[in-house]
């Protein structure tokens, strides 16, 4: 008996070292490391019931708010909780992610999402960015039952897809590397500093007309979304009716309007009605783009994204509307949680002017969080007690 007891403990452990060590590879090895990663990886690390706003959305939202801004300017909490070219499959699941840590925070909803066309809504990578970075659980696999049809452990259990990550080195690979150090970086002290921001150093004019006076006169023009998208917007209105939801908002972040985007601007007028239709506002600034004092000489670096300045512009006048508008809960911080966002708010600060620097020195650049902008950063801290 005693044997087959020490037996049965030796299977155990053999089995628990088998997951850890899984656990650890598919966490820092056998995994694609970049920005959404980090950021996604960032939003689990926050301490539960902090976070006043949660943004959710694709690129428009890492782009076009600053967090660590709107806590120096305002003493708001925030996490950008986005992924590159996400699509309307996933915000069903990312909002059921954001409401399990921060039930109480005010959700604001971008739905670029829904604007996509049958390829991009389903496009594997679309899909991956966010999925290949959650942890697994019972919303997890739920997502994959609903969203997947082919190699569903793949998406359950991403190192099965990356296990052959280093098997041949290159520039992505490098650039993975850095990531991958970013994230143990972040979770030695659990948080990220700039809470998923990136962007680019570059003032954007457009070669093309911009339509964006006149889209306030344009409201009634109308376009169908794809049947996917349509679908996939249903289904997360749907959810936020049957759980009665009132701390969420949905939103058309600014953009500027070419003929060549008019389409789209038309599609996000559709979105609006399906909206009001379950009860819920939308606020649609692309179509008053005035309304926000945003500068279309200088406030974007491609049509669809905030630069630097376009995204302190933005984050201060959303943030006054939000809290003027709704409910925002302002979380009680203790003093060590305080004293990180002190933090993110100074490294925030800092790549505002190391941003300036690049934009006046006409050097294009792409700010994301990873370690060598850190520590390109702390040159420009404002209080290097902070550090």
């Amino acid at each position: 008996m005693k044997r087959k007891l020490l037996w049965a403990a030796g299977l155990l452990c053999v089995i628990a070292a088998v997951g850890v060590t899984v656990g650890l590879l598919q966490e820092y090895v056998f995994c694609h490391a970049d920005h959404n990663r980090e950021r996604v990886k960032g939003f689990f690390m926050e301490d539960a019931q902090t976070l006043d706003i949660v943004y959710l959305g694709a690129s428009e939202v890492y782009s076009d708010i600053a967090p660590g801004y709107a806590y120096q300017r305002d003493g708001i909490t925030g996490y950008l909780y986005a992924t590159q070219a996400n699509t309307i499959l996933n915000y069903k699941s990312q909002l059921k992610d954001i409401l399990s840590r921060q039930k109480n925070a005010l959700v604001v909803i971008e739905l670029n999402g829904a604007l996509y066309d049958g390829e991009e809504i389903t496009k594997e990578a679309n899909l991956r960015n966010y999925s290949d970075h959650v942890p697994l659980s019972f919303n997890k696999v739920e997502w994959v039952a609903q969203n997947v049809t082919e190699n569903r452990l793949e998406y359950l259990f991403p190192f099965m897809k990356y296990h052959g990550t280093w098997s041949d080195p290159d520039a992505q690979t490098e650039k993975e590397e850095k990531y991958r150090k970013t994230i143990a970086n972040d979770k030695s002290r659990g948080y990220n500093y700039l809470k998923g921001v990136l962007n680019w150093t570059v003032k954007y004019k457009s070669p093309t007309p911009s339509l964006n006076a006149m889209l306030p006169a344009a409201a009634d023009k109308r376009q169908p979304l794809d049947e996917q998208a349509e679908k996939g917007l249903r289904d997360l209105l749907e959810y936020c009716r049957s759980e009665k939801l009132t701390n969420v908002v949905f939103a058309r972040f600014p953009h500027i309007v070419t003929e060549k985007t008019y389409d789209r601007f038309e599609r996000s007028n559709t979105i609006g009605d399906i909206v009001a239709e379950y009860g819920f506002d939308y606020l649609n600034f692309e179509r008053d783009i005035a309304l926000t004092g945003l500068d279309e000489e200088t406030d974007f670096y491609n049509p669809d994204h905030l630069n630097i300045y376009g995204q302190q512009k933005f984050t201060a006048f959303l943030t006054d509307y939000l809290t003027k508008h709704y409910t925002v809960v302002r979380h009680a911080l203790n003093e060590k949680q305080q004293k990180e966002w002190d933090a993110c708010a100074d490294y925030y600060q800092a790549y505002v002017s190391y941003s300036e620097e690049l934009i006046k020195s006409i050097k294009v650049k792409e700010l994301s969080e990873d370690w060598e902008l850190i520590e390109a950063l702390e040159a420009y801290l404002p209080d290097k007690s902070t550090k």
